[in-house]
């Protein structure tokens, strides 16, 4: 369960930071209660640490933030069989 939560992290990461708005618009419709603007920023940052060769900091935070917020859903879903 654990794995496939971080390669749900991963992927919505990926995804993020390959399309962008479209992507966080989706997110954002199965977890409304997300931060659009942290999440929207983090993966700016990202695709310009990317671009410009500089330490993976926000990539990173991007990642720890996806897997909190998709850890909370996967708990609500286990609540409620």
């Amino acid at each position: 369960q654990e794995t496939a939560l971080l390669h749900r992290a991963e992927t919505w990461r990926d995804r993020l930071l390959a399309e962008g708005d479209t992507a966080l618009t989706e997110l954002l419709a199965e977890h409304p209660h997300a931060d659009r603007r942290r999440l929207r920023q983090l993966a700016r940052n990202a695709v310009d640490e990317r671009n410009h060769n500089k330490p993976p900091h926000s990539h990173r935070e991007l990642f720890r933030v996806l897997r909190v917020l998709l850890s909370e859903r996967t708990d609500i879903d286990n609540a409620h069989p």
